[in-house]
């Protein structure tokens, strides 16, 4: 996994404009990246926000939940 940065997603003043043209001038990208070699770093990332329980009351067959409310 890697991370990559990109000049197009910073807001630049006008010397690092300049200085981002000279780059694509001379290196023709404004993309660089490097390898994430921190597996905490890769778990923070991609760990949730915030935990939810998720419940439903759907069922496969809406017939059962009739059999139980005649039944109960």
């Amino acid at each position: 996994m890697y991370i990559v940065k990109s000049l197009k997603d910073y807001e630049l003043s006008n010397k690092q404009r300049i200085f981002a043209g000279y780059i694509k001038d001379n290196i023709d990208s404004f993309v660089c990246y490097e390898k994430i070699t921190n597996r905490m770093a890769i778990r923070k990332y991609f760990a949730p926000d915030a935990d939810y329980n998720v419940y439903t009351t759907a069922i496969a067959d809406p017939s059962l939940l009739a059999k139980r409310v005649l039944a109960g």
